[in-house]
């Protein structure tokens, strides 16, 4: 199924850069696949695969499209989401951080900076450790 290869990569895509437990991508982008890729077959043929136009598809066709897919994409997208959302609070909330452990680092970019924070032994505060944990960089 093309179709579902094609979710995995968009909703990966869409993982550009809150709090609550998330799920990774990966995890998401399978679950949709297995819940909901016959009905985007069905209902959403020649929708651009990106997360929120796949998700005002399927909010659009809700009566035609299965019990299991309208419990699960509802889930999948708010988990997405999540993750989007943590991912964006890791510069913020490890901003001190960053400035205290890794300010050579920081001309880099955030990927450089993750890097310098996880050799650093001691001392990252635990806001930043969970947001780095949250956003799914550990």
């Amino acid at each position: 199924m093309v179709r579902g290869s094609s979710i995995a990569l968009v909703l990966l895509m869409a993982a550009s850069p809150a709090s609550g437990e998330t799920v990774n991508f990966e995890t998401s982008a399978a679950k949709l696949s297995e819940s909901c890729g016959k009905d985007i077959d069905e209902n959403c043929y020649g929708v651009s695969f990106d997360a929120p136009r796949l998700r005002e598809c399927l909010a659009r066709a809700q009566d035609s499209v299965s019990q299991q897919c309208r419990t699960d994409y509802v889930k999948v997208f708010d988990a997405i989401q999540k993750r989007v959302a943590a991912r964006a609070a890791v510069s913020r909330t490890c901003e001190r951080d960053k400035q205290k452990f890794c300010a050579a680092e920081a001309q880099g970019g955030l990927s450089d900076v993750l890097v310098c924070l996880s050799k650093v032994p001691r001392g990252v505060s635990w806001g930043c450790k969970q947001a780095i944990s949250e956003a799914g960089y550990r």
